[in-house]
């Protein structure tokens, strides 16, 4: 008989990349992640979907995918995020960025009340869930956060890449 493992087992087997600070991991992150938003994402195996999730739980490589997010063809990346936060293990960390990103996309599409609902799959201490409960409190427009986003990544792309893309 063959046992084969599921997600949820392949990403108890790797642990998360929370305090994560080696480059090299975090390059290799932030190009899977590029490269999962770019494809039929629903199409991807397991195996890819486990590395994603995985590679997420680095709050660089989560802050490179939120600069990748483009609200002007948004059906991609929704449909990437959706997908990972089907797959991924309820109440865990590796439900925080997706549910996250999926949550910024959804504001920058006017959906706040849906970007609120999605939130509540984030753990309450989730950094950038707590970023967007204040924005979203404050009321602060939608262009504004875009504005930081395309702010940051420059930033986020060094930090990784050692330059700016």
């Amino acid at each position: 008989m063959t046992l084969t493992m599921t997600i949820n087992d392949h990403l108890v087997e790797l642990g998360t990349l929370v305090g994560n600070e080696d480059r090299a991991a975090q390059r290799v992150g932030a190009r899977l992640v590029e490269e999962f938003f770019a494809s039929e994402s629903d199409k991807q195996s397991d195996e890819v979907v486990v590395n994603v999730l995985y590679y997420l739980t680095d709050i660089q490589v989560r802050d490179y995918a939120l600069g990748l997010l483009n609200p002007a063809d948004p059906v991609p990346f929704v449909t990437a995020l959706n997908w990972l936060i089907e797959k991924a293990p309820t109440d865990t960390e590796y439900m925080n960025a997706p549910a996250a990103l999926l949550a910024v996309m959804q504001y920058e599409l006017n959906d706040t009340e849906s970007a609120l609902i999605t939130l509540s799959n984030t753990e309450d201490n989730y950094s950038l869930s707590l970023l967007l409960h204040r924005v979203f409190g404050a009321g602060w427009p939608k262009e504004s956060f875009a504005q930081m986003r395309s702010e940051l990544h420059p930033k986020v792309v060094a930090g990784i890449f050692g330059e700016e893309e």
